[in-house]
C-alpha cells in the first residue's frame, strides 16, 4: 500500500482517493529502513549483499500496509476509576463524578505507576497496527500534574519502539479549587510554557475549545504564547481538530470551532483559505452518538484530512485505527482509499514525521503491518469488527 517512487508530503481533495499499490510485490528492509520494493519479478535486480543473513517473510495472499499514525490521543489517564457505564445515559452527573475520582487518582500516582500503565496500553496500540502516536497531557488539572504527565511521555519516547509526539493540553478542564478563578490558572500555564518548551517536554500545544472552561480571549492568549515558544499549535472541539495554526488564522480557527455552530460550507471555505488542516475523530461522535462533521464536504472542497482515535476515557475508549477507518467510511462517507491515506500519509505529515513515516517509500522507516489473507484493501475497513492484522514490524523488527 502507498508505494511510490515520487513521495508526496500529503494528499488533498480528489488526490486522497488515489492509492498506489503493487501486486505480487516485495519489500526489502535493512537497518530499520525500507531500502527497496517493487514487483517480485524485479527482486533479482536488487543488491542483496549478505544475502545469507536475510530473513524472508512469506506474505502470499496478504497485504502489507504502512503502520497507522494516530495524531490525537489522550492515552495517559488513570483507568482504574472509570465511571459505571451502565449509568452513562441515565445519570450524566455520575459520569462527571467518575472523572473527578480519576483526576484525584492521577494526582496520587507516581511517574513510575503512570508509565507502567501507559506501557500496557501501548502494547494494544502496537497490536492494532499503530506505529506512531501523539500522546497528550490534560488530565492532570493542576499544573504540577501536567508536568508529571509530560515527563511520563518523555520516558515513553525513549523506551518504546513507537514514534511518540508529546502534546501539552493545559486547558482540558480545571481543578475544582480554581474553577472560580480560571484567569489565574491561565496565568500559571503561561508561566510554565517557557520552561516546558526549553526542556523539550512537549512538541505541541493543543487547546480544547470549551467555553465552560476558557473564554475566547483566554484561548487566544494561550495559543499566541505557544507560537512564541516555537511549539506546533493546534486546537480541537468535540470530534474535529484544526492544525497549522499561526497568528493570522487564529480568529478563523476559533470562529470555525465555535461549539454552538455547525461546520457549514462557508466555514469549510474559510478553512481552505486559512490553510488549516482538519483532523476528524470518528470514534468520538460514535461513542457519544453525535452528528458527524462534514468530512466528506471538506475533501470535496479540496482540503486535506487526517483521522485520529481521540483515545481517552470520556470520548473514545479505543485505540483501534482500523475501526476509525471503518467509521470514516460508514458514517462520514469516505472512500476506503481516502480513509487509508488519512490514517497513514496525511496523519504522519500532521504529526511532523512525514519524511520518515506514513508510506512504503525508499528511505523511510520500516514501520509496517501484514494482514491476514484478505481479498483486497477495501476489505480492511469493510470488516470493521474482524482482527485482520497478523504481523507488526516496527523499526524493521518483527514484534
Amino acid at each position: 500500500m502507498q508505494a511510490g517512487e515520487k513521495p508526496v508530503a500529503f494528499l488533498s481533495g480528489k488526490e486522497m482517493a488515489t492509492l498506489s499499490t503493487i501486486q505480487d510485490a516485495f519489500v526489502l528492509i535493512s537497518d530499520e529502513i525500507i531500502v527497496d520494493y517493487g514487483p517480485m519479478r524485479a527482486i533479482n535486480d536488487c543488491d542483496l549483499e549478505n544475502s545469507e543473513l536475510l530473513m524472508e517473510i512469506d506474505c502470499k495472499g496478504r497485504l502489507v500496509f504502512p503502520s497507522f499514525c494516530d495524531p490525537d490521543s489522550h492515552l495517559l489517564y488513570p483507568f482504574g476509576n472509570i465511571h459505571d457505564f451502565s449509568k452513562r445515559n441515565s445519570e450524566r452527573e455520575h459520569f462527571e463524578v467518575g472523572f473527578t475520582d480519576s483526576f484525584v487518582r492521577l494526582h496520587e500516582m507516581s511517574v513510575e505507576e503512570l508509565y507502567a500503565q501507559a506501557l500496557e496500553h501501548l502494547k494494544e496500540v502496537v497490536k492494532k497496527g499503530t506505529g506512531a502516536i501523539e500522546i497528550k497531557s490534560g488530565y492532570g488539572l493542576e499544573a504540577e500534574d501536567e508536568i508529571k504527565l509530560l515527563q511520563v511521555i518523555r520516558k515513553l519516547k525513549s523506551t518504546t519502539p513507537l514514534v511518540i509526539r508529546s502534546t501539552f493540553l493545559g486547558s482540558h478542564s480545571y481543578h475544582e479549587n480554581i474553577r472560580r478563578s480560571p484567569a489565574k490558572y491561565v496565568d500559571h500555564i503561561l508561566d510554565l510554557l517557557p520552561s516546558i518548551a526549553q526542556e523539550e517536554l512537549t512538541d505541541n500545544l493543543d487547546l480544547y475549545y470549551d467555553q465552560k472552561f476558557l473564554s475566547r480571549s483566554e484561548m487566544k492568549r494561550l495559543l499566541l504564547a505557544g507560537l512564541r515558544e516555537g511549539l506546533n499549535v493546534k486546537i480541537h472541539s468535540d470530534e474535529l481538530g484544526l492544525n497549522h495554526l499561526n497568528e493570522s488564522n487564529l480568529n478563523v480557527c476559533l470562529d470555525i470551532l465555535n461549539p454552538n455552530g455547525q461546520i457549514s460550507r462557508e466555514k469549510i471555505d474559510r478553512m481552505s483559505e486559512a490553510a488549516l488542516f482538519p483532523v476528524i475523530m470518528p470514534g468520538a461522535s460514535f461513542f457519544h452518538n453525535l452528528s458527524t462533521s462534514s468530512a466528506r464536504e471538506m475533501i470535496d472542497a479540496g482540503l486535506p484530512l487526517a483521522i485520529a482515535t481521540d483515545f481517552d476515557p470520556g470520548s473514545m475508549p479505543s485505540c483501534d485505527m482500523k475501526f476509525m477507518q471503518s467509521l470514516a467510511c460508514i458514517k462520514y462517507g469516505l472512500k476506503p482509499e481516502e480513509a487509508i491515506n488519512a490514517s497513514t500519509l496525511n496523519a504522519a505529515y500532521l504529526m511532523g514525521i512525514g519524511e520518515g513515516y506514513g508510506s512504503i517509500t525508499k528511505g523511510k522507516a520500516a514501520n509496517l503491518f501484514v494482514t491476514k489473507k484478505i481479498p483486497s484493501y477495501q476489505y480492511f475497513p469493510y470488516a470493521f469488527s474482524s482482527d485482520l492484522i497478523e504481523m507488526v514490524i516496527l523499526d524493521g523488527a518483527v514484534l
